[in-house]
């Protein structure tokens, strides 16, 4: 389960990565995120009882997306966050996003509203070294994000909020930068 897992996250990787001048048609994000009270923080509270002591970091995300249409996205996210009672997760998620409200024709400030899932393989790094404590380090198949409600305002810089629960946190934000086109592609505004 693991290993498939692991070649299907790093086959969209590399679908992902592919130069823009073989790529099909659209653009690409890179954006830069943080966000607070994410799925592993609610269970180290409740496996660790650790109610009130637990810190966490929060976690940071990097997100790679491609525009397979102009509604679509295809991505991949690589994110962090430590918890002091528990360990480190480091997380390689592949994730889809559509739009489902978009004023890029209508104002001159874009606003996007979207929803995303994103599924992937997290590593955990334990942090708890005491005598008799098992050692639970490794990858972990269960780094997930659904978010409903998502929204972006900008064009080639923009900002984001998002609202979902998994990794990335119940709230997410942070903002995006869009890589230029190669110069065979045609040019839009938007």
């Amino acid at each position: 389960m693991q290993r498939s897992l692991f070649i299907f996250c790093l086959a969209l990787s590399m679908i992902c990565f592919i130069p823009r001048s073989q790529a099909q048609k659209g653009k690409s994000e890179l954006s830069i995120g943080y966000g607070r009270y994410s799925f592993y923080s609610f269970l180290n509270v409740n496996l660790h009882y650790n109610a009130g002591h637990s810190n966490s970091s929060g976690t940071t995300v990097f997100t790679y997306r491609y525009y397979v249409s102009k509604n679509t996205t295809l991505g991949m996210s690589i994110g962090y966050e430590n918890i002091s009672t528990w360990g480190s997760f480091v997380t390689f998620a592949p994730e889809l996003t559509t739009s489902y409200l978009d004023t890029r024709n209508t104002m001159n400030t874009r606003v996007r509203l979207y929803g995303l899932f994103s599924y992937g393989v997290s590593v955990f790094g334990d942090g708890l070294n005491r005598y008799g404590h098992v050692d639970e380090s490794g990858p972990k198949p269960w780094a997930f994000q659904a978010t409903p409600i998502g929204m972006r305002v900008g064009r080639q810089v923009a900002f984001y909020l998002e609202a979902g629960f998994g990794y990335k946190g119940i709230l997410h934000g942070g903002v995006e930068i869009r890589v230029p086109r190669t110069f065979s592609h045609k040019q839009h505004a938007d």
